[in-house]
């Protein structure tokens, strides 16, 4: 049974959530690794959040879940221009959930910047959120909440990420502007506010990491096989 099966076999909102990764569109404009960075990282909040609830989310998982996403877009990444030109470089960093990324290679070299310590598997990054409760992120705030109820708040307020979405909510609008990042929701949210003609929310991508982060990076050459 392949993962994805076995994964909606188990939890299926969590496969959705992987397969919708699988398949996010992956976009290289601009010349700097950090506008690419914006275009395709993503938070793997759903992972963490459904950690919380099932007991078979352990480290092996996590490493296979991701290694799924790499799998998956390496094999896409053939389709685009860099693959014959440049090469790609696949990221998976530490933040408030782990998060993925692919950058074209640039004569910048690494994406990011802060104090980063490059490690040489997934596991080290993924072993950080063996035992954390993803609710305790929260705590402060006593949040345990889903991406659907931040969208039905924020499509109920018509668009609204300010006040009204963030009351309902019940946290203040600094910290709903950072969940809707964390959750990777942005584009749904900006879908939202196009519908009742608002203008798209900017949300400023996170690229330089200002606490010690543990990133994996690795390297896809021109024309890989």
């Amino acid at each position: 049974m392949t993962l994805l099966a076995e994964t909606r076999a188990r939890c299926p909102e969590l496969a959705d959530f992987l397969k919708a990764v699988c398949e996010t569109p992956l976009r290289f404009e601009g010349a700097h690794p950090n506008m690419h960075s914006a275009d395709n990282h993503v938070h793997l909040w759903s992972l963490e959040w459904w950690a919380d609830r099932h007991a078979w989310i352990d480290l092996d998982y996590r490493v296979a879940f991701v290694a799924l996403i790499l799998a998956r877009w390496k094999g896409r990444l053939k389709g685009l221009r860099p693959y014959r030109e440049a090469g790609y470089r696949f990221y998976l960093y530490e933040d408030l959930a782990p998060t993925v990324s692919v950058v074209a290679e640039t004569p910048y070299g690494c994406a990011y910047d802060g104090s980063l310590v490059f490690v040489r598997s997934m596991r080290e990054v993924m072993s950080r959120y063996v035992g954390r409760r993803w609710a305790d992120n929260f705590a402060c705030g006593g949040w345990d909440i889903s991406h659907e109820r931040v969208l039905e708040v924020i499509e109920a307020n018509a668009g609204s990420i300010s006040r009204p979405s963030a009351t309902a909510l019940g946290m203040p609008v600094g910290k709903l502007r950072m969940l809707i990042q964390h959750m990777g929701l942005e584009s749904r949210v900006n879908a939202i506010r196009k519908r009742y003609k608002r203008r798209p929310a900017q949300f400023a991508p996170e690229l330089e990491h200002p606490f010690e982060t543990r990133v994996y990076e690795r390297l896809l050459p021109a024309g890989y096989k």
